[in-house]
């Protein structure tokens, strides 16, 4: 019944009047066509059974007498009713005794299955007449049956007239419906319909001009004029409303400024987590709100927090909070602080994303832990040598009280024990090179002596101007495995790795002494760098500290396994060759030395280049010359190749020089 629904107010109040109308005309009128048509029926019928049953009672002596004529004279007695149209008188034998025919008129026989009809129920109509079979008695036995055709004209003019009633009371019926239809529009339809259109003009084009006339007193009428008061009130208050709106406008236009300046992601939640608004760093803070589809996002799938209980707990509880950090699977750190908003039920979030500052807090709060949990002793200096930091290590290892030591000054540092022997090397060294590491002995606070590994650095705080500290690291040499490890540091040049000044002089020392009574020469290639320093004012320490890594890996591919190439200091390099067979030996070694320094080095981009000039000298094992003796030769050589043109290498022998240019 759904499409009932569908269809027009005036045609659900029409419709059901129809129907009911329409049905008890259906039923009345049925039924007294139906009771006038049995009754017509029942009274032809009995009429023939009378008018049958006295013929019957004259037939019975013709039938003992076996008397056609007289039957048939008496069957003529039924033509005193105008609708018998035959009589036919049939033995039991089935044999035809007697007749009688209205006019002679043709009567066509009935059906044997109608025939079969009329002997069960004693009569039958017809489409064309009614069939009637009355039995003839003799003391009580059946000895014939007399067989009736009645016209049907009588029951059809009743039937006609019925129907021409009927079809008169349906035109009455019709027009009464439609007089009736007719007022039930313009009563209900029509001003029903006249208020829904003025209803829809305010509803779907805000027009407020449409008013439905009154046309009744009723509560339709009552409804009208109460609409229509009621749309002049709307109008008015839709002019406020306007009115307000402009400003409330103008308003969230200058909120939307403000929101948009603000670099903060901003988002408004309800209490089940959907974001009902949100600003455009939010969408910068979290691209994926701008690519998402769905109609409903929500705030916790924006952030996928690893805290979400917490986060759910805010919403529910609807809490203000302040600065809460919130980690997010992606690897962030947000800051969240939250605030209720007028409307109740909806909360206000602001999200910065503090990742990097937080890393930079914690790897802060690292060094400062590693700076104080550290067991080597730390000092720290400024520019003009005051201390400005000092760790718990550095106490426990010469056993002061910080207390004493704040007034400490960096040229105090070097009044020690034994340490004052190196002053003017470590001083050099950290002012020149920004670096310095040895092996010292040091007395602690109660006077006793004990070995430590000094590492010394110059640091430029790029931040602060180029502002310059020192750093001392002091690690206490007691324990073995430790001593091992700075032995290979306090040998070997931190930046190339090749052995340093003290390992030269080591091993230097070693093969004289244990080659003091054979026979062979050793030989000493002293090495200065020619345009170094060009590159490191043009391209940055960097640059150079590369280049000097680059020079000292040629260096170790030029010499033999057996043979020791050192950095001494700076930009100066020594090889010590053992043992040599002559000078063209060496000579070869500096050629490949020179040609392999000078190919270009690749930096940042950058192609570097620099030269070098060699200084050589050789001497007998049996010469027993200290290092110091044989270095200042090949120092001397290679201070005379430099001013001679660089690039090149010179051998001193005696207090002769021989040279062969590149």
């Amino acid at each position: 019944m759904k499409w009932i629904e569908k269809v027009s107010l005036r045609r659900r109040l029409s419709l059901p009047i129809i129907v009911f109308t329409a049905s008890l005309f259906i039923i009345l009128q049925g039924y007294n066509y139906v009771s006038t048509y049995e009754t017509q029926k029942k009274n032809l019928i009995n009429r023939v059974k009378v008018l049958s049953n006295g013929v019957s009672i004259n037939l019975q002596s013709s039938l003992q007498s076996n008397d056609k004529v007289l039957a048939t004279e008496i069957l003529h007695a039924f033509s005193v009713d105008d609708e018998i149209l035959q009589a036919v008188l049939i033995k039991n034998d089935g044999a035809l005794f007697a007749e009688f025919r209205k006019n002679e008129r043709t009567i066509q026989e009935p059906e044997p299955l109608v025939q079969e009809k009329i002997t069960k129920k004693g009569y039958v109509i017809g489409q064309d007449a009614i069939y009637v079979l009355m039995p003839v008695a003799l003391k009580n036995e059946k000895v014939a049956q007399i067989r009736l055709i009645v016209s049907k004209s009588e029951l059809d003019t009743t039937s006609r007239q019925a129907l021409q009633v009927t079809l008169i009371l349906c035109c009455l019926i019709v027009v009464f419906c439609y007089l009736f239809i007719s007022k039930i529009r313009h009563w209900i339809t029509t001003p029903v319909t006249n208020l829904n259109n003025a209803m829809r003009g305010i509803i779907e084009r805000g027009e407020f001009n449409q008013r439905p006339e009154v046309t009744t007193q009723d509560e339709l009428g009552d409804l009208t004029l109460s609409f229509n008061r009621m749309a002049g009130r709307l109008e008015d208050r839709q002019k406020q409303l306007r009115f307000v709106l402009n400003k409330v406008e103008q308003e969230r236009d200058f909120g939307k400024q403000i929101i948009a300046a603000v670099q903060h992601g901003l988002f408004v939640v309800d209490k089940e987590g959907k974001v009902l608004l949100s600003n455009d760093a939010s969408k910068k803070l979290f691209p994926k709100i701008a690519s998402e589809t769905k109609v409903d996002v929500y705030f916790l799938d924006i952030l996928n927090p690893l805290e979400r209980n917490t986060l759910s707990h805010i919403l529910q509880t609807v809490n203000e909070i302040d600065d809460l950090l919130v980690k997010t699977f992606d690897g962030y750190t947000l800051q969240i602080t939250v605030r209720v908003l007028l409307n109740k039920g909806q909360l206000l979030f602001s999200v910065v994303d503090v990742t990097e500052s937080v890393k930079s807090r914690s790897q802060q709060k690292l060094a400062a832990n590693v700076f104080k949990n550290s067991q080597d002793g730390v000092l720290i200096f400024d520019s003009s040598g005051s201390l400005t930091l000092i760790n718990p290590a550095f106490t426990d290892i010469f056993g002061y009280e910080p207390e004493e030591l704040m007034n400490l000054s960096m040229q105090e540092l070097f009044d020690g024990h034994h340490f004052s022997i190196s002053k003017e090397l470590i001083t050099e060294s950290i002012y020149r090179f920004g670096q310095w590491h040895g092996e010292v002995l040091e007395r602690d606070k109660q006077g006793e002596e004990f070995p430590l590994y000094i590492k010394a650095s110059k640091v430029i705080d790029g931040d602060q101007h180029g502002e310059e500290s020192y750093i001392f690291i002091f690690t206490s040499l007691f324990d073995t495995k430790e001593k091992e490890r700075l032995d290979y540091l306090a040998h070997h040049d931190t930046l190339t790795g090749l052995p340093n000044r003290s390992k030269f002089y080591q091993t230097a020392n070693k093969v004289i002494t244990m080659n003091q009574g054979s026979v062979g020469n050793i030989g000493l290639c002293y090495l200065d760098l020619d345009g170094f320093k060009a590159v490191n004012d043009t391209h940055g320490h960097d640059a150079g500290d590369e280049v000097l890594k680059v020079v000292a890996k040629r260096l170790e591919h030029s010499i033999r396994e057996k043979d020791l190439a050192c950095r001494l200091a700076g930009d100066e390099f020594v090889l010590f060759i053992n043992s040599v067979i002559n000078k063209d030996q060496l000579a070869e070694l500096s050629n490949r030395v020179i040609e392999s320094i000078q190919q270009p080095i690749y930096y940042q981009d950058n192609i570097l280049s620099v030269g070098a000039s060699i200084g050589i000298t050789i001497a007998k094992y049996s010469d027993k010359k200290e290092v110091d003796c044989l270095l200042k030769e090949a120092d001397s050589a290679m201070y005379e190749a430099k001013l001679s043109g660089k690039r090149q290498y010179i051998f001193h022998n005696n207090e002769r020089m021989f040279t062969k240019l590149n």
